[in-house]
């Protein structure tokens, strides 16, 4: 940030101004919750009149937003940030300082790493010298673009707060403007080919300015060549938002620092509002106020027009508005800035900077450019056709993003974290005789009429048992069971000798239908050589709780229980996360092929009883020793039969 005047007003004075400003402008005010939409039951309907599980109820979450938005503000990373403002601040980055040079080919080398070689903007101005400069820019074009709307920070620093600075000391500038320019990194890092997942209805792009510490040149610079500079704006586009970030950082030994949005005219207060507006549905949590020039210091010199967005205000393009830590200067304010102390860490090696306040100022700049530009709904998996990801999305794309951010979703994976294989298989009533498969940890998909799009969930452990690979309707081949393990640590290289493999069920599969045993205690325990036993120890741990004719088996309470399972589920159609049932479970694991049966096998290397059933499409597991939440799982049926079928 460019020097400030009025730096010194004395504390007292601005005090009183604050606390005479009505309440729609005041500095503290702070973002606002919205109420979650009431549910609405369903009824959950199965095939063949098979009874369900208890009614579920669903409902948007968070008033129906966007779950790309969600995914996209999620997936920023404070820790990224402060990694890439450490490296960022070991350059001294004073416009005369070797650093400097160093901290430009920092960036753009980092940019190319992420997929997103950047313009630069090479210019020269006499107020620094006549030294080169380097605007850094990343364009994201978008796919029906209507204008070009902008997030900036500056790259450069200074030590000193004279004007022009002298360079004669070291310029870490951590906070000004390391915070800014990491901020935009970590925005790069999202957006750069290598995720390839988020894309935008019109052009948006990232800017590194040079020079704002000699008096905003590289700002300036990129407004004059707007409008004939056709590698910057190759549509000839007007500007959009313009969201620019400067000492982002410092929250002063608050608790939670907090985010101004500085405007200057109704339509960037409008701006402002819409992010006020925005934060509070998407980040509740976060402290957001608005802020208008001449609110706390006469207009023609309120110091927080001394940043890049003044020149887009001199030269009425865009809609810019000023995000930055603190309006008030001295009440909160860095003191480092523009001193060689303006640096990462103290001296005790602790964080001087606000990690939450980094990543909360991100997402709010991300968020309101994304709402303006037209945040497309995004795929996770470019590589298969979209009815297979639509299929996996609606279970685990929540527990992805929770996943990703180092949260629980509160269950496991129903298909896995990403498809492992894609194949074109022979199925004799497929056009051509093929079908497309996608396999995941827990299942295969298969589209084998590709005309209505119908995703099925194949019958591998079905297969795996009887040692018959379907290979259409009526055709089958016979490879024998897989001796694969059907829970637990993989026994291959003589490991997890104890536990049972899916040939271990071989028998028992063939055996056909048992007695209604509903409400008894689940006692059956089965070897690896398939003898069946009985143990009253873990008797307790399970009951019976529903009897199925079609095949003339029992499911025990702890996985009928979890077929009612409601949690986060989305919707491929409206882009939105809703809360309700997470599977229906005749569909997605079939009928059970065996009673459930008590296993020794490894998990993690360590001996554990295992209540384990069989289902036609999958396995399930019921690990008493798990957390609650992990106790019930899926098998990974799909890497099974994937070795089976390819390997063997």
């Amino acid at each position: 940030m460019a020097t400030k005047k009025y730096r010194r007003l004395n504390f007292l004075f601005s005090f009183l101004i604050l606390a005479t400003l009505p309440f729609s402008n005041s500095p503290v005010t702070s973002a606002k919750s919205i109420r979650t939409a009431e549910g609405q039951a369903i009824q959950t309907g199965v095939q063949n009149q098979l009874a369900t599980p208890a009614a579920i109820y669903t409902q948007a979450d968070a008033s129906a937003l966007s779950a790309t938005t969600q995914d996209l503000l999620g997936e920023i990373s404070g820790a990224q940030i402060v990694a890439q403002d450490e490296k960022l601040s070991k350059f001294s980055r004073c416009l005369l300082d070797p650093g400097h040079q160093q901290a430009g080919d920092f960036i753009i080398s980092t940019l190319k790493g992420m997929g997103l070689p950047p313009i630069v903007q090479t210019f020269q101005a006499a107020a620094a010298r006549g030294l080169p400069s380097r605007n850094i820019i990343v364009r994201i074009p978008g796919a029906n673009s209507r204008a070009t709307h902008l997030i900036t920070a500056h790259w450069d620093s200074s030590p000193t707060r004279t004007f022009p600075p002298t360079c004669n000391s070291l310029a870490p500038g951590a906070n000004d403007n390391g915070s800014g320019a990491s901020a935009l990194l970590e925005m790069a890092r999202l957006l750069g080919s290598g995720q390839g997942r988020y894309s935008f209805r019109d052009d948006l792009e990232l800017v590194w300015f040079d020079a704002e510490e000699f008096g905003w040149l590289g700002s300036q610079y990129f407004v004059g060549q707007w409008n004939s500079d056709r590698q910057v704006n190759p549509r000839g586009q007007p500007l959009g938002a313009v969201l620019n970030l400067d000492m982002v950082g410092y929250s002063g030994g608050k608790s939670q620092g907090e985010i101004w949005a500085v405007a200057q005219n109704a339509d960037t207060q409008a701006l402002a509002k819409e992010g006020l507006d925005l934060a509070g549905k998407y980040l509740p949590g976060v402290k957001y106020g608005t802020y208008t020039i001449g609110d706390l210091f006469p207009a023609a010199s309120d110091p927080n027009r001394q940043s890049d967005q003044l020149s887009f205000w001199n030269a009425h393009m865009g809609t810019a508005i000023f995000l930055t830590e603190d309006v008030a200067d001295n009440v909160g304010g860095d003191q480092r800035w523009h001193t060689p102390l303006d640096k990462l860490y103290f001296d005790d090696g602790s964080l001087r900077l606000d990690q939450g306040l980094l990543a909360e100022s991100t997402r709010v700049a991300l968020l309101i450019t994304a709402n303006r530009a037209g945040l497309q709904p995004s795929r996770i998996f470019s590589a298969i056709e979209p009815p297979f990801e639509q299929n996996w999305a609606k279970a685990d794309r929540p527990v992805r993003l929770n996943t990703d951010n180092g949260k629980t979703a509160g269950r496991g994976w129903l298909w896995g974290p990403q498809p492992n294989r894609t194949a074109s298989e022979p199925y004799a009533e497929a056009p051509g005789g093929k079908r497309q498969v996608v396999y995941f940890d827990k299942a295969r998909m298969e589209l084998t009429r590709p005309d209505n799009g119908y995703v099925t969930n194949g019958l591998l452990v079905t297969e795996m048992t009887t040692g018959l690979l379907q290979l259409g309707d009526n055709r089958f081949e016979y490879r024998g069971p897989s001796p694969l393990q059907v829970a637990g640590d993989s026994n291959s290289q003589n490991r997890n000798q104890t536990a049972p493999s899916y040939a271990s069920f071989s028998a028992l599969v063939k055996a056909g239908p048992g007695p209604d045993l509903t409400s008894l205690e689940v006692q059956a325990t089965l070897s690896k050589s398939g003898q069946v036993g009985r143990t009253e120890t873990l008797g307790g741990l399970a009951f019976n709780r529903h009897f199925v004719p079609d095949t003339g088996h029992n499911i025990p309470d702890v996985f009928w229980n979890w077929f009612a399972q409601a949690g986060r589920v989305y919707d491929p159609q409206t882009d939105i996360y809703r809360t309700g049932p997470v599977f229906d479970w005749l569909s997605t694991v079939g009928l059970p092929l065996t009673e459930a049966y008590w296993v020794r096998t490894e998990v993690g290397e360590v001996e554990k009883d295992v209540l384990v059933q069989l289902f036609q499409r999958r396995v399930l597991t019921y690990t008493p020793s798990n957390d609650p939440q992990w106790q019930v799982e899926m098998g990974n049926v799909g890497q099974h039969y994937g070795a089976w079928r390819y390997e063997n």
